[in-house]
């Protein structure tokens, strides 16, 4: 299989690597990735086919492999692979079944020793310095799927040292299967089963955090009795396989604002007005997408319902982490892509929410399939937006008729409703006036329409709408009482509530 652009720009190239086809070598035989990446771009007619390495996937592995295409653009990836800062999520097939949902992390000091194989050493065995030093390994493991002796399994590698997954699963007692330099005896894998899924970084030449997946082989599905997804023919995710969130970055911002500052919305409304909806309680399990740093996750928890937490930010999902205990579990994922998060032993949920986000997700469909999917026969799935017929930024705002501030009235401009609209929002406009870059996330404007039919294409009914006004006040001031009433009449938030028809 030939090597394919997934995306490129005057920064940077990002490429399907085959099996079998070494990363960049000055000795290597054949010819490289480096080597074939620099003739698809002369074959593109491309005026610059200069392409640098900045990290590695092994021979034997396939996957997402990036490359700089200025040697400023490479010092900058390598910073970030060789720190913890570029995400990395693999996707494996290991020896043995687990059964254990839960995620599993392992850490140790790596050394390759004389025969080229990683392993790790104590403590005390470290060296000052040399080539041979042990390096500090991270990673973390989460089971999909088992079955024949196999398990489905996701990775992130918090390091990525050579031969560090293959070297972790090895001697946690799960080999990667066709890996037999690591231990593996499964003679129907003809090479070792790991793939590259995603790989998660800022981008050189915008700052934005910019996300790129291939889609992991069809087999690594296949061969643990697993379909795989719809999507395994495509090589690039939505708009050339690129996907930019700027939630990290605003994490410790929204974290804040949520908790040490508090937010007055989620306290008086939001909390409040989904618990109700939601009726969260003991033995009962609740799925939480995109749920940031865990607020609702916990509302819920408080209320004895074992929960899940989804977020596509490994920021909030740490924050969350950080913020929550009890029966609460949060895994970093897409919310448009919940059946590649979500492992088959924790499903199905008895009630699923989600609260201030749907207008932040492109694919709305992909999103509420994924949440149907989720949900047992009569669950129910609680989405809050932002009110789209008076709230939404940039085609709604306020205004005021009349001369005299005692006798004003207030009243909401609507420019436009019917129209999908993708409304870039600056998360730090103070800063940003003061020369700071912007901090930019994305709002999807839709009508109400378009939540409804996604809702019957996913096979929801909907079974209750709110609408919830803000409550603050207004201080004290000849325009105060009119601001209140104006507050209380044009709502903020609307709730819909769908549910999964029973069978039968």
């Amino acid at each position: 299989m030939p090597i394919e652009i997934v995306h490129a720009d005057e920064h940077i190239v990002v490429v399907s690597k085959p099996v079998g086809v070494v990363t960049a070598s000055a000795h290597a035989r054949k010819a490289t990735a480096l080597d074939m990446t620099r003739e698809l771009m002369r074959a593109r007619r491309e005026r610059n086919t200069r392409v640098f390495a900045v990290h590695e996937i092994d021979r034997d592995a396939s996957g997402v492999l990036v490359f700089a295409r200025t040697p400023e653009s490479a010092e900058i990836l390598r910073r970030q692979f060789r720190s913890r800062k570029a995400d990395r999520l693999y996707m494996a097939i290991v020896e043995g079944e687990i059964t254990d949902a839960a995620p599993t992390t392992i850490r140790s000091r790596l050394i390759e020793n004389r025969r080229g194989v990683a392993q790790s050493v104590p403590d005390h065995d470290a060296e000052p310095s040399g080539p041979r030093r042990p390096l500090a390994a991270v990673t973390h493991m989460r089971p999909v799927t088992a079955h024949d002796g196999l398990t489905l399994v996701r990775i992130r590698a918090e390091t990525d040292h050579p031969y560090q997954i293959r070297a972790h699963m090895a001697e946690s007692g799960h080999p990667v299967g066709g890996d037999r330099a690591y231990g593996s005896t499964r003679k129907d894998i003809p090479r070792p089963a790991l793939h590259l899924a995603e790989v998660a970084f800022d981008h050189p030449g915008t700052n934005m955090r910019v996300r790129y997946r291939v889609p992991t082989p069809p087999a690594f599905y296949t061969i643990v009795g697993k379909t795989p997804p719809n999507d395994t023919s495509a090589v690039a995710a939505p708009e050339g396989g690129r996907v930019e969130t700027q939630w990290d970055r605003v994490s410790e911002w929204y974290d804040r604002m949520l908790t040490e500052k508090g937010s007055d919305h989620y306290e008086k409304v939001l909390i409040p007005g989904v618990l109700a909806l939601l009726e969260p309680g003991p033995g009962r399990r609740v799925l939480d997408v995109a749920c940031g740093q865990g607020i609702i996750s916990r509302a819920a928890a408080e209320k004895g319902a074992e929960v899940v937490g989804v977020d596509a930010s490994p920021r909030l999902i740490e924050r969350a982490k950080e913020r929550s205990e009890g029966a609460m579990r949060f895994l970093v994922g897409d919310a448009q892509r919940l059946a590649d998060v979500i492992p088959e032993q924790d499903r199905p949920f008895d009630a699923a929410a989600c609260v201030m986000a749907l207008m932040n997700i492109e694919d709305l469909r992909a999103t509420m399939r994924g949440v149907s999917d989720m949900l047992r026969p009569g669950g129910r799935f609680v989405a809050v937006i932002l009110h789209p017929a008076f709230r939404s930024p940039r085609l709604s705002a306020w205004g005021w008729e009349g001369s005299a501030a005692s006798t004003q009235r207030q009243f909401r401009r609507v420019d436009a409703y019917l129209s999908d609209a993708a409304i870039p929002i600056t998360m730090n406009p103070g800063a940003h006036a003061g020369g700071a870059d912007a901090v930019v996330t994305t709002t999807y404007h839709r009508p109400l329409t378009s939540y409804f039919q996604a809702a019957r294409a996913s096979g929801f009914v909907v079974d209750a709408l709110e609408e919830w006004a803000s409550l603050r006040k207004s201080s004290p001031g000849p325009r105060a009482d009119e601001e209140n009433r104006a507050r209380r009449e044009i709502p903020m938030f609307l709730a819909l509530r769908f549910v999964k028809p029973p069978i039968g």
